[in-house]
């Protein structure tokens, strides 16, 4: 194997108490879809579960069903839910359904088997959501459908923008005013979340219930200048090849552009070998190419695209800065055929 992925996951385990500490007393979602993030969903799932994490955030059937068989006791939560054929297996299974449209009601409520739902408002993202002019009528249909025992209105959740703090004052506010309709319309939701990991952090007011928390759990930090240093993370990821050829001052490591990947990194970003970093100068198939100069490097050698910076290497925000785009999406590129070795 050429290249693989080291997962800390003692990082992981620190990063979650140190959420959790954060936005107590609101309950902690762990968000694991995109196969937790590229860090592998079985491992991190377990991991998760052994530390007494009680709910998950799947995003799609497949993976929340995989959870539910590796944190049978949890609560897991899916909300894109696309397909017709699915959504009776998540009822037998206990997936709780995020419904964000009236057609989904209806298609959850058909199924007549007192589904688990949290209702979705549009609070300005535009992130699918029942839009505030027609959250009446929804409320009103939701509470028919409860008192029929074809569905169970469990929660009323919002994604909010986090791109500015007026912004999400006034996504907390609409949001504040379509639970209190949920309520009116008489049904008595238990959970409301809205906040994902910045707002989570950054703001007591967007904690509500339960927050959803993913990125920071991986030490995956928003960027814009801060970075997971400063929000007390560690990132969880360390990305690392094998030197296959040195030659006259360029090396070549064995990791190409797989998946685009490393499509946007040539001139941007550096490869550490030995504490030493080099600048990447081409990605081809089945290689990257990077400048090694006068350094002595030999075949074999460890080169460390990513991580945490204890090998001298650049970390993941550096690497997404350079790139201009988010840590998320550059772990979540690292191909499924990448060996994830975990530690911790």
């Amino acid at each position: 194997m050429t290249a693989w992925a080291e997962i800390d996951l003692a990082a992981l385990v620190t990063n979650t108490a140190t959420v959790r500490e954060r936005v107590a007393p609101a309950e902690l979602m762990a968000v694991v879809k995109d196969d937790a993030y590229g860090h592998g969903l079985d491992e991190i799932t377990r991991a998760l579960a052994a530390e007494s994490i009680t709910a998950f955030g799947a995003l799609d059937p497949q993976t929340a069903l995989r959870v539910r068989q590796l944190a049978p006791e949890a609560s897991v939560f899916a909300w894109l839910l696309d397909g017709h054929d699915e959504l009776g297996v998540l009822i037998d299974n206990d997936i709780e359904l995020g419904v964000t449209d009236s057609d989904t009601l209806e298609r959850v409520a058909r199924e007549n088997r007192r589904s688990r739902v949290h209702l979705k408002i549009d609070t300005g993202l535009s992130r699918a959501g029942v839009r505030a002019e027609r959250w009446p009528n929804l409320v009103e249909r939701a509470a028919q459908l409860e008192r029929r025992g074809a569905i169970e209105v469990v929660g009323v959740w919002t994604h909010i923008s986090e791109a500015s703090d007026d912004e999400d004052t006034a996504s907390i506010g609409r949001f504040s005013t379509a639970f209190e309709l949920a309520v009116a319309a008489g049904l008595n939701p238990r959970v409301r979340h809205l906040a994902a990991s910045a707002a989570s952090f950054a703001r007591a007011d967007a904690r509500f219930d339960r927050v959803r928390v993913g990125a920071f759990l991986y030490g995956i930090a928003p960027g814009d200048g801060v970075g997971p240093t400063e929000l007390g993370l560690r990132p969880v990821m360390t990305l690392r090849s094998t030197v296959l050829e040195a030659v006259d001052g360029v090396a070549a490591i064995g990791y190409g552009g797989v998946a685009g990947m490393l499509s946007d990194a040539a001139g941007a970003v550096s490869v550490a070998i030995g504490g030493v970093r080099h600048p990447v100068l081409a990605v081809e198939d089945s290689r990257t190419l990077i400048a090694t100069g006068d350094h002595a490097v030999d075949v074999g050698d460890v080169a460390t695209l990513f991580g945490s910076g204890d090998s001298g290497e650049a970390t993941l925000q550096v690497w997404a800065d350079a790139m201009g785009t988010i840590g998320e999406e550059l772990v979540t590129r690292v191909h499924p055929g990448i060996e994830r070795r975990y530690r911790g």
